[in-house]
């Protein structure tokens, strides 16, 4: 099957819930694979321009999880999904190596790791601790305060093998701390992961859902590890995907009864997904796969785009492409979105169309947009 780029971008605008938005923040979790929750203030925001609201709600009625996933890095799951993720990310994390060079970064050996990540699994319950208090914890538990300090760092390393089998995840914030507590606990159910394979193909194909075409690569850095296990599981699963051409460039993967859809977006004339997306910060549509973002990010603003230390921009898109970047400010009642274009600047009326819907997510009344060099 052949398709070109432009059906591609008119896809996953549709697929990522930017056009045809969701019912709630749990379902957007959902279809996205998971809400980038790094920076809570930009997964409120992600959420927000899908479904209209917050994960906050969600979070509290504890409808949602908040832990380590996809590439180690936080996000919003849906709690009555948690098990899948789990299943996915035991099995991940089973293949993890620890070479003395890894030893030497994080201060512990593999068999610390090891048994911190069981100690963490019997000091956590229902009752929120804090960063402090599940170190000494974990440290009374094992009697070895030589993983207090590794414990202690921001990044949460030693933590996230613990999230990955299911036995950690973020609590309530506690005067402004993060908190951890045991999902099992916090959900009062015991958590029932399904067979490794099972797992692994069910998170192949919400990836490809949201952000096929693909490719194996893609898979792999989405995921957070190595190209060759990301290809032995498309390989694996080859029954549910179909491998298509993308502008004459083979090697693309989507899930196989996605085919007709893709095939039915027009290549030619307008179509409303083309029209100005003011996309937040650590935005999905931006993050993955790699594939797209080398082809929607202009090779001489990448660096506008994927800051120092990680840091995904908010962005304007138009038609299918990243067209600027933007920030905002909230003052007396206004939001203030300065959008900065990379060459000419969208239709005024459409650009205003976009920023309105920041209004109820930011909390105020005016949403006023200017124009930046």
């Amino acid at each position: 099957m052949k398709l070109t780029w432009r059906q591609v971008r008119r896809w996953r605008v549709r697929r990522q819930l930017l056009l045809s938005p969701g019912p709630s923040p749990v379902e957007v979790a959902r279809a996205l694979g998971g809400v980038h929750a790094q920076v809570a203030s930009c997964a409120a925001l992600i959420s927000g321009v899908r479904c209209g609201s917050a994960p906050d709600a969600d979070l509290a009625a504890r409808r949602l999880v908040r832990t380590w996933a996809a590439r180690g890095t936080l996000h919003l799951l849906p709690a009555d999904e948690i098990d899948l993720w789990v299943g996915a990310l035991t099995a991940r994390d089973a293949r993890r190596r620890f070479p003395p060079s890894w030893e030497r970064e994080h201060g512990v050996t593999a068999a610390q790791l090891h048994a911190v990540t069981d100690a963490i699994g019997e000091v956590l319950g229902d009752v929120p601790l804090t960063r402090a208090e599940l170190v000494d914890a974990v440290v009374a538990h094992l009697g070895d305060p030589g993983v207090a300090g590794p414990l202690s760092t921001g990044w949460g390393a030693l933590l996230k093998p613990a999230a990955a089998r299911g036995l950690l995840c973020s609590g309530p914030a506690a005067d402004g701390a993060v908190t951890f507590v045991s999902p099992a606990a916090w959900l009062g159910r015991p958590l029932a992961p399904p067979p490794a394979a099972e797992a692994e193909r069910e998170v192949l194909l919400r990836f490809l859902a949201a952000n096929g075409p693909a490719t194996a690569a893609d898979v792999a850095r989405w995921w957070g590890e190595q190209p060759a296990p990301a290809r032995r599981t498309v390989r694996a699963n080859a029954d549910a995907l179909a491998e298509v051409a993308v502008d004459g460039e083979p090697g693309f993967l989507v899930r196989a009864g996605d085919v007709d859809e893709l095939a039915a977006v027009p290549d030619g004339g307008t179509d409303p997904a083309d029209a100005p997306l003011l996309l937040p910060g650590f935005d999905p549509w931006v993050l993955a796969p790699l594939s797209h973002r080398v082809r929607a990010v202009p090779a001489d603003r990448t660096a506008e785009v994927s800051r120092t230390a990680g840091w995904i921009s908010p962005v304007l898109v138009v038609d299918g492409v990243v067209a600027g970047v933007w920030e905002h400010a909230v003052a007396g009642g206004t939001a203030t979105l300065t959008v900065r274009p990379f060459a000419a600047a969208p239709d005024p009326d459409a650009l205003t169309a976009a920023a309105a819907l920041y209004g109820p997510l930011l909390g105020v009344g005016v949403v006023r947009v200017a124009v930046g060099g």
